[in-house]
């Protein structure tokens, strides 16, 4: 009976062993239909042995469980690297808006004094042109040809400086509206990181099996979110299966955004600022990469500056033009006084083609002089030292503004291009440990499958045997 016995513990040991080569490929078949999937980690069964009970030699081999093959550090650099890209990415979408909306093609400066040219419809053509029609008119201050010209084309600077003004305003408010959006989509992010969290407790708790699909939706959520705003994720103490999202205060504090499955505190914004809770009584957070970052930076920064600085060229123009035009400040003025922003530069009611003039009330027929000192504007060097709104001539200013948001849209794109570099290296790495390989999933696929012919080759002979001797018995 002992040799019965054994051909018995050699079946259980063979179904076993069936058992374990069958979910070891159905293990590498699932790590093979997901090779394209960006969120999935590669999976490997762990194989151990399965002693007889009372102890003594392992009579078989089992399959424990299914692992991830994972790098917990590298998952957090992915995340930070992804946070710092969308930061870049978002600026740079913002500054490509910004030259959209400038209605010309601003040509990349690696040096912020060096010249960006403009296209045909930049205002520094329109201003061309206005001097150019005041030069005109002061060789012949009768014609009303040009007269005519010279008021269109100070009506069509005025409103080159308007629709510079407009559309840059456009983008700022798009920008904003867009930081509500993400802030919208990252509370939904943070809810669906909660939920998963339970989900994930309750299947392990279940199952005793670590629930990997769920983990890697998980990890996939918080680099979306990383995509956003930037944080920090942890395991919470002696619960491996949960984590804690945390966020940088504008005071240098950790913020808790989300613990585990209980706690999820709402984000909101107030235009400015993102907060952890609301902006009347919340905690405002200092955010240093992901999209809101980027999007504030750029409508506060090089989109805000060339704002201000056409509103100074407005005001120059305004002020230097009306003081020739009129320089008693009694008559006729050129230019809206009040209107000495972009936005708001208009020409003087009442001032018409017909009424518009070449010189002083009462001059001279023949006399240009007034539209030769408003033409000599064009090369006056103005200086914010003397009072004057901006420095050099009204051209150099605009080249100047034009030429620093250049150098900003610059050195954000080959930051970007950086930083595009760094992620890609180390989501490399990742893939290496994560990532699924055809080529090394086909060789698992083939050891375990010639594992499987094996056992089943093995339980074929015993099943052979002990109908040989079972009948032998009974003979």
């Amino acid at each position: 009976m002992s040799g019965l016995n054994g051909l018995y513990d050699a079946l259980r040991m063979g179904v076993s062993a069936l058992k374990t080569q069958s979910r070891a490929i159905e293990t590498v078949s699932r790590n093979m239909a997901n090779v394209n999937n960006p969120t999935y980690s590669r999976q490997r069964v762990v194989f151990g042995n399965v002693a007889p009970i009372g102890g003594g030699t392992a009579v078989s081999v089992d399959a424990l469980q299914v692992e991830q093959l994972r790098d917990v550090l590298l998952d957090r650099q992915v995340t930070r690297e992804k946070s710092a890209e969308a930061a870049l990415a978002a600026e740079t979408a913002a500054y490509d808006r910004g030259e959209t909306a400038m209605g010309e093609t601003i040509s990349s400066v690696k040096d912020p004094t060096a010249t960006a040219t403009g296209g045909g419809n930049s205002l520094a053509n329109a201003m061309s042109g206005f001097f150019g029609a005041a030069r005109q008119l002061a060789t012949d201050p009768t014609n009303a040809t040009q007269k005519q010209m010279f008021f269109q084309t100070a009506k069509t600077m005025a409103e080159r400086f308007q629709f510079s003004h407009e559309r840059l305003t456009e983008v700022q408010s798009d920008l904003t509206d867009q930081c509500s959006k993400d802030v919208e989509k990252a509370n939904l992010l943070l809810s669906s990181i909660k939920d998963l969290n339970a989900s994930i407790a309750s299947q392990e708790s279940s199952t005793g099996q670590k629930a990997l699909s769920l983990r890697d939706e998980r990890q996939a959520r918080l680099e979306d979110l990383s995509q956003i705003m930037s944080f920090r994720s942890a395991n919470l103490p002696n619960r491996d299966n949960q984590i804690e999202i945390t966020a940088t205060s504008a005071t240098g504090a950790d913020t808790v955004l989300l613990s585990g499955d209980t706690t999820v505190n709402s984000l909101s914004f107030n235009g400015d600022t993102v907060y952890v809770g609301s902006p009347s009584t919340g905690t405002a957070l200092n955010l240093k990469a992901g999209s809101i970052t980027g999007n504030l930076t750029a409508r506060d920064g090089a989109l805000q500056t060339l704002s201000t600085n056409l509103d100074q060229m407005a005001s120059q123009m305004v002020t230097s033009v009306n003081a020739v035009y009129n320089p008693s400040g009694t008559t006729q003025n050129f230019f809206n006084p009040t209107g000495k922003q972009a936005g708001t530069i208009t020409l003087a009611t009442g001032l018409t083609e017909a009424n518009i003039r070449a010189s002083a009330p009462g001059g001279a027929a023949g006399d240009g002089s007034v539209a030769q000192a408003i033409s000599e504007l064009d090369t006056r060097t103005f200086s914010t030292d003397a009072g004057d709104a901006v420095n050099g001539t009204l051209g150099q200013s605009y080249a100047s503004a034009i030429s620093l948001f250049s150098y900003s849209v610059s050195q954000t794109k080959m930051q970007h291009e950086n930083q595009k570099g760094v992620l890609s290296a180390i989501s490399g790495q990742r893939d290496s440990v994560s990532g699924v390989s055809l080529d090394e999933e086909a060789a698992e696929l083939m050891k375990y499958q010639r594992a499987f012919q094996a056992s089943a080759r093995i339980l074929s002979l015993i099943d052979n045997v002990l109908e040989t001797v079972v009948n032998g018995l009974g003979r």
